[in-house]
């Protein structure tokens, strides 16, 4: 009963060790295969920058929607920045 539960344990740890190794060998051809092929690396520079997923949200001021004050969509009113999710609500809002 004892050698039964040790060998489970043995196997159990043994698929995770090879599970974690095949992992890192197939990333390593993955990254090997992206770079042969010409798709840009986020780590390279002159790649595309990505948009800010983190920060300060802000209500739109038209319709409500909450955003990043990144936003291009921005205007100044009554001394304040004002903020909008789209080009349309930025259209739409009077100042």
């Amino acid at each position: 009963m004892v050698r039964a539960v040790l060998y489970i344990l043995v196997s159990i740890f043994a698929i995770t060790f090879i599970r974690m190794v095949m992992g890192i060998i197939m990333r390593g051809f993955g990254d090997l295969l992206k770079s042969e092929m010409g798709t840009p690396s986020p780590s390279k520079p002159g790649s595309a920058a990505k948009a800010p997923t983190s920060g300060e949200l802000k209500p739109c001021a038209k319709c409500g929607t909450y955003i990043l004050t990144t936003t291009q969509f921005k205007s100044i009113s009554d001394g304040k920045p004002v903020y909008f999710c789209s080009d349309a609500c930025q259209k739409a809002f009077p100042v």
